[in-house]
């Protein structure tokens, strides 16, 4: 006759009622979702302070208790940014540099990375790591020579010197990026491109760039978020002409003290473009964040 031998935890196994097995799933979710909530207030919060904050008057800005909703709204802080400080010039040169950086990183870093991805030849992974190593020194350590160099060259206080800087900012990540999208694609694929009369360049623009699309987007739109919010070298490199929004806020910043309405009357129209288009573009940036995340 065998005898059956049930262990301690194997006859707590077996006694454990449903319901603690709920309260163990349901506990482990509920402290997820409260995580969750601490951490979308720790960004929301700030946020809605400063958008809130622009269509207050100066008395419901520094009422106490604050005022979170409840208050007159005004425009008055928009009219003193834009009109006052004439502040319509740096958004629009925020959109320039903004727009031909992103494009001219993309134009630059999709082909390089497509090569560092498809193509064997000697020093490609040191390469790969040069492009990373651009970004491992502090912006501060190359502030001074970038100064220096543009007042030489005639090039201080121009878009065309932001949009340069802005390019070597971002095309290591763009490179970076687009890289491990090209990985996910089998180059089975660019083969039978060439097998139908395809080059590379044609493989590349034609095949294998439509299938990446959700990468392209999500590598654009970090491109775009990281030129618009590009602060330090707009502050270095300008001085009136070529400002741009972000640099421009610290017009507000007076020996008075901070004029906090039109700060952040500018520093909502600074959020407001990149969290629109972040949202119209959720779904291919999903899409690309997660491109071969399941095989």
């Amino acid at each position: 006759m065998t005898s059956t031998h049930i262990n301690a935890s194997q006859a707590r196994t077996i006694h454990r009622s449903p319901n603690s097995v709920l309260i163990r799933r349901y506990g482990k979710k509920t402290l997820l979702f409260l995580i969750m909530v601490v951490v979308v207030a720790i960004y929301a919060i700030p946020t809605f302070w400063v958008i809130t904050t622009a269509f207050k008057t100066e008395i419901d800005a520094f009422a106490y208790p604050p005022k979170w909703i409840f208050f007159k709204p005004t425009l008055e802080n928009f009219r003193v940014a834009f009109i006052d400080y004439n502040m319509l010039p740096n958004f629009k040169n925020s959109i320039i540099v903004t727009t031909g950086s992103t494009l001219l990183a993309l134009l630059l870093g999709t082909p390089a990375a497509y090569a560092l991805s498809r193509f064997n030849f000697r020093r490609r992974e040191d390469i790969m790591f040069w492009f990373l190593g651009t970004r491992m020194a502090p912006p501060i350590l190359v502030a001074l020579p970038f100064f220096l160099l543009s007042r030489k060259l005639g090039v201080y206080d121009t878009l065309g010197l932001l949009i340069i800087i802005n390019v070597l900012t971002n095309i290591a990540w763009v490179v970076f990026m687009m890289r491990s999208f090209f990985d996910d694609v089998p180059i089975e694929i660019d083969e039978s491109a060439m097998i139908d009369g395809c080059s590379w360049y044609g493989a590349l623009f034609r095949v294998i760039l439509p299938l990446v699309r959700p990468g392209l987007v999500a590598t654009a739109v970090f491109s775009l978020i990281m030129s618009w919010n590009e602060y330090f070298f707009a502050l270095v490199l300008t001085s009136v002409n070529a400002k741009t929004l972000p640099a421009a806020i610290t017009s507000f910043m007076t020996v008075h003290g901070l004029l906090w309405g039109p700060m952040t009357a500018a520093g909502t129209v600074v959020m407001l473009p990149i969290l629109v288009f972040t949202i119209w573009m959720q779904k291919h940036l999903i899409r690309g964040l997660t491109m071969g995340a399941v095989k």
